[in-house]
């Protein structure tokens, strides 16, 4: 018997948990498949970086498409492993849309690329 929510545990609960399961699986893989379909043509360049001990600061830009996008960002090395929050003006966004894609799904798979090394680093910039 699957307890769920810790209530009735005379409530047949059994299948709700796969059922979410399997829904939420559902729209990680629509997502994946969503930035899977330009994520080889995405290149991402970081141009500078102002480094802490905790966090940097770094400005970079992403083309796609033959647009080249700027962006800003921070990243975290060690609180909770590797992160990247990149962000992006309205202006960028709404150039993104124009182009067919979702600029969420894009910020996604800019933020994996840098999490994952594949990135052109400018290094007469980078600042300690």
């Amino acid at each position: 018997m699957n307890v769920v929510d810790g209530g009735d545990n005379n409530n047949d609960n059994s299948g709700s948990v796969d059922s979410n399961n399997n829904k939420r699986d559902d729209r990680i893989t629509d997502a994946r498949d969503e930035y899977d379909r330009y994520y080889d043509d995405l290149k991402v360049y970081v141009t500078s970086v102002y480094a802490s001990d905790i966090t940097s600061r770094l400005n970079g830009y992403f083309t796609l498409d033959g647009e080249r996008i700027r962006f800003r960002g921070i990243a975290f090395g060690r609180i909770g492993g590797h992160n990247i929050h990149v962000k992006i003006s309205k202006r960028a966004e709404a150039m993104l849309k124009r182009m067919g894609y979702d600029p969420e799904h894009v910020l996604v798979a800019v933020q994996m690329k840098m999490i994952e090394g594949d990135v052109t680093i400018e290094e007469h910039d980078t600042k300690e």
